[in-house]
C-alpha cells in the first residue's frame, strides 16, 4: 500500500476497533438493568466480584474530602440473575436476597485523591448469609460521615468464582 492508502487503511481500522470496544464491556450489564444505579459523588465497581471459597473481592474506585465508614456488600437473588426485588432497600434484612455478603471492616484514605483498592466481603458479620456463585450480584460500595452520604455506587455486576 502507499502512503496515502496505508493512512485510510489504519484510519479505518481504528475506527472499526475503538466501535468494537464500545459494545461490549466486559463487565457490561444487560439491558434494564440500570435502573438500578445508584451513585453519590465519586465511586466506581470495576470489573467482577471474584468469589473464592467463603470471601469475595470488590475492586472499586473512589475518592473523598471526608468519610468515617465504609460498607460493601454483594447480594444475590437465588438464581443468581438480575432480580430487582435484590437492590430494593431492606432486601438484605428482609430475606428477598438467597446470599448477602458483606464487611464494614476495610480501609480508606480521604484525601480528596483517587484512589483504587480491593475489598473483603464474607458472612462474619450480623445478618449476612448463603453462598455467592457466577451470575450477577448488586453490589453496594458506600462511604458516609454519620450525617452524609460520601461516595456511593450500587450496581449490578457480574460475579465469577475462582477456584
Amino acid at each position: 500500500m502507499e502512503g496515502g492508502s496505508m493512512r485510510l487503511f489504519l484510519a479505518l481500522a481504528l475506527v472499526a476497533g475503538m466501535a468494537l470496544i464500545g459494545v461490549a464491556p466486559a463487565g457490561a450489564a444487560p439491558p434494564g438493568s440500570d435502573q438500578d444505579v445508584f451513585a453519590v459523588g465519586d465511586a466506581a465497581v470495576l470489573g467482577p466480584v471474584h468469589v473464592r471459597g467463603d470471601v469475595a473481592l470488590v475492586h472499586a474506585r473512589y475518592s473523598c474530602d471526608v468519610g468515617t465508614h465504609i460498607w460493601v456488600s454483594v447480594k444475590q437473588s437465588a438464581a443468581a440473575d438480575i432480580d430487582h426485588a435484590v437492590a430494593a432497600e431492606g432486601a438484605g434484612f428482609g430475606g428477598v436476597a438467597a446470599a448477602w455478603w458483606d464487611s464494614h471492616r476495610g480501609s480508606f484514605t480521604c484525601d480528596g485523591k483517587r484512589h483504587v483498592a480491593w475489598y473483603t466481603v464474607d458472612t462474619v458479620e450480623e445478618g449476612t448469609r448463603g453462598q455467592l456463585r457466577s451470575g450477577w450480584g448488586y453490589v453496594q460500595f458506600c462511604i458516609t460521615t454519620d450525617e452524609d452520604l460520601i461516595s456511593i455506587r450500587q450496581q449490578w455486576s457480574r460475579v465469577v468464582t475462582n477456584g
